[in-house]
């Protein structure tokens, strides 16, 4: 996923130490069905990851320079796609920089290039839940609170930090690499670093669920009003007709309370639709479970890689099989949520997608 990307062809040599995978281990053909897989599916994940994010940076650019609102939702929409889009640069780097140039130092960069940018992207996520947060349950305030400057200082704090944490193994709090040959999270980062970088990446995903639990509870008690009085005018509406069928009645007359049936019971009492709840519980369901199906299984390895006091010459077959999950399967798995994310957080938004199909027609004609 976001902090792991293994030099795997590098882990076929042989005798190069203790730090590295046993004999045995690498003639093993599940080890070699794991790692072939990555070698074969993580260019192409790559390559989509950054031919797709960076359409949508460069199409939020447009929108925030035209000042097309609201700016600020895609300024923290471009910064998901850019931060998504140097994973995709950081995965492309590390499967095809010439290994006869790999060392220690050029491994650390390559995933503090992973770790801080999916650090940025998922912090990132978590600003465009507050964002949204802010704007639905506080409405007005919302334009006080939030400015073009904050927004952009909160950005870079979060690149700041990322950055701190994603680099720690270039600046020497880093474990045995064997000179960059296994570029592994789990062998760059020691155990400490391993534990604090999963902490810092729940913290998002927790605010995330909390949020968008919270918007939707809003968005269905705003529907619920809606419809509400959406029926309250229709039946003033209703009751207005049939005092206008009264008045050829000379007399006092007694106004029904209840709503007139209309003539043609087939027609719905009104033209106006109300707020489909469906669209606001599909998008929390998906975000939160993009979030859970992609982060957490790789979280969740790291603790028990960690708690099981592994590393690479520990032979045991939960320590092994942790490594492999880790390195192949669940670094997928996790890059997947960079492809994911255009999906929930620009094709879904409707500004963004109306502005879409203006350029592209405009490109057509």
């Amino acid at each position: 996923m976001m902090f792991t990307s293994a030099d795997s062809t590098a882990q076929h040599e042989a005798n190069m130490g203790n730090s590295l995978p046993t004999d045995s281990e690498l003639d093993d053909p599940q080890v070699n069905r794991y790692l072939t897989v990555y070698d074969y599916v993580i260019p192409l994940v790559g390559a989509v990851l950054v031919l797709v994010n960076f359409s949508v940076v460069v199409s939020s650019g447009l929108l925030i320079r035209k000042r097309i609102e609201p700016r600020y939702t895609y300024l923290f929409l471009g910064n998901v796609a850019m931060t998504d889009t140097i994973i995709g640069i950081s995965i492309l780097f590390g499967q095809f920089y010439p290994k006869s140039h790999r060392n220690h130092h050029v491994c650390a960069i390559q995933m503090g290039m992973i770790v801080s940018s999916t650090l940025s992207s998922i912090y990132s996520v978590g600003l465009l839940a507050v964002d949204r947060f802010l704007y639905i349950v506080y409405g007005i305030k919302y334009c006080k609170w939030i400015s073009t400057v904050r927004v952009r200082i909160v950005i870079g704090l979060t690149w700041l930090m990322a950055m701190i944490i994603g680099f720690l193994p270039l600046f020497g709090w880093s474990g045995d690499t064997s000179d960059g040959r296994v570029c592994w999270f789990i062998v760059v980062a020691p155990s400490p670093l391993i534990i604090l970088t999963v902490c810092i990446g729940i913290i998002p995903i927790i605010i995330v669920m909390v949020l968008y639990s919270i918007i939707l509870y809003h968005a269905l008690v705003n529907i619920k009003q809606i419809q509400c009085s959406i029926y309250t005018v229709n039946t003033i509406s209703e009751q207005l007709e049939a005092l206008e069928n009264l008045r050829m009645f000379k007399g006092t007359v007694e106004v029904p309370m209840k709503p007139v049936k209309r003539k043609s019971e087939g027609r719905k009492p009104s033209q106006t639709k109300a707020p489909n709840k469906w669209k606001a519980v599909k998008i929390v369901l998906f975000t939160t479970l993009s979030f859970l199906l992609t982060w957490s299984p790789y979280f969740f390895a790291c603790i028990l890689y960690v708690g099981e006091h592994c590393s690479l010459d520990e032979d045991s077959e939960p320590c092994k099989t942790l490594r492999l999950l880790i390195a192949s399967p669940l670094t997928i798995l996790g890059f997947t949520n960079s492809l994911i994310n255009p999906l929930i957080y620009a094709w879904w938004h409707n500004g963004f997608r109306t502005y879409m199909r203006k350029t592209l027609k405009m490109c057509c004609r």
